[in-house]
């Protein structure tokens, strides 16, 4: 079998039995389905089919997996059914050992059940093993109909029904007379499915009438012994994701979007690539974060590695990855009219690396040219190793050598002839100055798109530049490109390991690095407090309201530090113990210190004015002042304000890790799986429609006018009067389960953004409208690029005044 059939997608194989293979199927939206192929050797087998399917799908149970499509008039021909997640009764049996009592009436009534309503409408299964009943999260649900032909018929269906609860019963269908595992009731009516003569069994509806007058087959349904763990593709995709560091998280796009791309037909396929490929030209965390990335998604079965004689080749193990993973699709759909282009450049790079350099292995003409166009403005999610941009400069650098060795040899060539050929010869020249100007034109564009996320500052700047070098149509793009992102401040000292927090009022950026506490004004740039840290281990740090105090959470104590005094306070309270990702934070009117770590679910309150524990045992979401709280209890979730307690039942199931106050402490926002909404206290919704879509952390402005919304790796804004979007904009991803962090100027006019290693954001509010002359207006408001900034963003080339 290929990698699709018909419109479906194909995973893993699953119990299929005799001369049927089953597989796990996707859609085109991604949707899970079962696909089963059988064997037609010839046309009567296809006709016993086609009336079978028929008959298949007339029924109706919640008992028996619905027959959702049959196409037989194909080659191979196929039946498409739902998909139910969980164990089949075989792998229940074999790994958690045979049933008894009860249990076995449970099952017996249930797949009478089943059967019964098969026969009613008309059909039969005709190949019924304990590998076609599936325990379903509602109870047995009977698979695979439509499959097996009419088989013996409805007494073949019966008698293989007896088989089936013997295997249930002993761990095989043929050991009836061993033992008493089935008591007698239950017994007589499997010795009586199992005569045989067929005309003496019963029929499924006797079978199922006599089960029903037993009380044991009225006790609850029968689950699977655990968990069921059987998630579709895609979200086993996405925890593997979720689960990833954040320098892995960068690296994921790149690695999948080189192991899929259209085939010559511009359908999406998985496309093997060898291991080398992936790692050449990177850095080693980089080799290191790809190789993390490859053993997760190796070890969830999602990729697969094997040896070959060029060292190992990796693919997609399901194609339906590519239908059944949302964020797949998205890096897909983006990027799949560049993914050949991308396809010939890396093989075409690594060839040139693996033959020691040679320049006649390099891109030239046309090649080099829409390699250059794609890297500048065809790409989004996929970045070019450092083997790939190499290989794309030494292009450049030969086509530039190139121009000047033409030079020279025109130059000795005899004066008359030279004469003759002065003005075709200057105009040759020029053409290839010209095609060189536009490819580093096209370079810089691509260098400021790979900035654009975390520097938008340098990335106007290199637009700028590209657009001076040569007005291609991708320098007048990224020229042009709006960005509500006008300024940008990296912390100098981050590294791997450290801890930023920036103040409520945007104004301050609190660092910690190496034991060595910072802060910084975000509006000029300046260093204006520092101090040790404490001796121990810090796991999270917080401004408090006040823009002055700031505390240090540790592994079994806490600090406050006020900015203007040279040390940090005594400890006092408690901290956080639990390794992962853990947060602090104050509450609106800075009385209470919260704390907690998302993989443990350790969490705790400290009331700083009575120096106790607040709180305790509960889930609390303060206003402003401290005056109000929600405590989230499910349908015990009360308001506390002041000495005064009032049910608030409408918390249940709301998230409160995903609430938020307004400044007037009347109306909390709260990000809910189908988007955000405001309510009242009393639990009414204030507003017509939900804000979508609903990421994790939410800041209200001063005046409660506005609503910023932050993810992993984005931020929203939205005026709150008619819900128009005012920001949506990519920031540098901050890892798993760690929004980037918002907080509005005081005079509303910014938002500033904390994004990953230290990196603070100014998103302007207001929108100003497009300039006029968009290279003046970064010439006057930024300047171009200074000659280190040249050197390091564009070393190819002399640097230049471009302003």
């Amino acid at each position: 079998m290929t990698d699709r059939l018909g419109g479906y997608w194909l995973g893993a194989r699953l119990d299929g039995g005799g001369q049927v293979i089953v597989r796990e199927a996707y859609d085109e939206s991604g949707a899970r389905h079962a696909l089963g192929v059988p064997f037609v050797p010839d046309a009567a087998a296809r006709a016993r089919l086609a009336a079978s399917a028929a008959a298949a799908g007339q029924v109706r149970s919640l008992s028996v997996a619905k027959l959702t499509e049959a196409r037989l008039d194909g080659d191979p021909p196929y039946l498409v059914s739902e998909y139910i997640e969980g164990p089949t009764l075989r792998q229940v049996v074999e790994g958690h050992g045979p049933y008894a009592g009860d249990d076995l009436y449970r099952l017996a009534a249930a797949t009478a059940t089943a059967l019964a309503a098969v026969h009613e409408a008309g059909a039969v299964h005709g190949a019924l093993t304990p590998g076609k009943v599936v325990l379903g999260a509602d109870g047995p649900r009977l698979v695979g109909l439509g499959l097996g032909g009419d088989g013996e018929g409805r007494p073949g269906d019966v008698h293989a029904w007896g088989r089936l609860l013997v295997f249930a019963a002993y761990g095989s269908d043929d050991r009836l007379g061993h033992g008493e595992r089935l008591d007698r009731p239950l017994r007589g009516l499997v010795a009586a499915a199992l005569h045989r003569d067929p005309d003496a069994r019963p029929n499924a509806r006797q079978l199922l009438m006599s089960l029903l007058d037993a009380p044991q087959s009225q006790q609850g349904r029968l689950l699977p012994p655990g968990p069921i763990d059987d998630p579709p593709l895609g979200d086993r995709a996405e925890a593997v994701y979720l689960g990833l560091s954040p320098s892995e998280h960068e690296l994921v796009p790149d690695v999948f979007l080189r192991l899929a791309g259209p085939d010559s037909d511009g359908a999406d396929t998985v496309t093997p690539a060898p291991r080398d490929e992936l790692v050449a030209g990177r850095s080693a965390e980089e080799v290191a974060s790809i190789d993390g990335v490859l053993k997760a998604y190796g070890k969830a079965g999602l990729i697969t590695e094997r040896p070959d004689a060029g060292g190992e080749t990796l693919t997609i193990t399901h194609a339906a990855l590519l239908r059944a993973w949302p964020r797949l699709r998205e890096w897909l759909d983006g990027e799949r009219g560049g993914l050949p282009v991308h396809r010939d450049l890396a093989r075409a790079a690594r060839r040139w690396e693996a033959g020691g350099r040679r320049e006649a292995a390099l891109f030239r003409g046309e090649p080099l040219d829409r390699a250059l166009a794609w890297a500048a403005g065809g790409r989004r999610r996929v970045t070019l190793s450092a083997g790939e941009q190499t290989f794309l400069d030494a292009g450049i650098a030969r086509v530039r050598e190139r121009a000047r060795r033409r030079w020279a040899v025109m130059a000795g060539v005899l004066a008359v002839v030279l004469l003759l050929a002065f003005w075709q010869t200057v105009r040759q020249r020029g053409d290839a100055d010209g095609r060189l100007e536009q490819a580093m034109a096209r370079v810089a564009v691509s260098r400021a798109e790979a900035l654009r996320v975390t520097d938008p500052v340098t990335a106007r700047k290199l637009s700028l530049t590209a657009w001076r070098l040569a007005p291609v149509p991708e320098a007048r793009r990224a020229l042009t490109a709006a960005d509500p992102a006008v300024a940008v401040f990296t912390d100098p000292w981050a590294g791997p390991r450290s801890m930023h927090a920036i103040s409520d009022d945007g104004a301050r950026l609190a660092a910690l690095d190496e034991g060595t506490l910072r802060v910084y004004d975000l509006g000029s740039g300046r260093e204006i407090a520092w101090t040790k840290g404490p001796a121990q281990s810090v796991r999270a740090i917080a401004w408090a309201p006040d823009g002055r105090t700031l505390a240090l959470v540790g592994v079994d104590r806490s600090y406050l530090w006020d900015v203007r005094s040279p040390a940090v306070g005594p400890p006092f309270g408690r901290g956080l113990g639990a390794a992962g990702e853990q947060a602090a934070w104050f509450s609106p009117g800075g009385g209470l210190l919260f704390a907690a770590a998302s993989q443990s679910g350790e969490r705790w309150a400290w009331d700083l004015r009575a120096r106790r524990a607040a709180y305790v045992g509960e889930y609390a979401v303060a206003g402003p002042g401290d005056r109000v709280a929600l405590v989230f209890a499910g349908e015990q979730s009360q308001i506390r304000r002041g000495g005064r307690v009032t049910p608030a039942p409408w918390l249940d199931r709301m998230p409160w890790e995903y609430t938020t106050f307004a400044p007037d402490g009347e109306r909390v926002a709260i990000a809910e799986e189908t988007g955000i909404q405001i309510y009242g206290l009393d639990g009414v919704p204030t507003r017509y429609t939900r804000l979508r879509p609903s990421p994790g952390s939410l800041r209200f402005d001063a005046g409660g006018r506005l609503l910023a919304s932050t993810d992993s790796d984005r931020v929203r804004v939205w005026r709150l009067d008619d819900g128009t979007p005012l920001v949506e904009r990519r920031v540098a991803a901050t890892g798993v389960d760690r929004p980037a962090r918002a907080a509005f100027t005081a005079d509303g006019r910014w938002l500033r953004v904390l994004t990953g290693r230290g990196t603070v954001l100014t998103v302007d509010l207001l929108g100003e409208p497009a300039p006029a002359d968009p290279a003046g207006h970064i010439c006057a408001r930024y300047g171009g690029l200074g000659e280190q900034e040249w050197a390091r963003h564009l070393p190819e080339l002399p640097y230049r005044e471009v302003c």
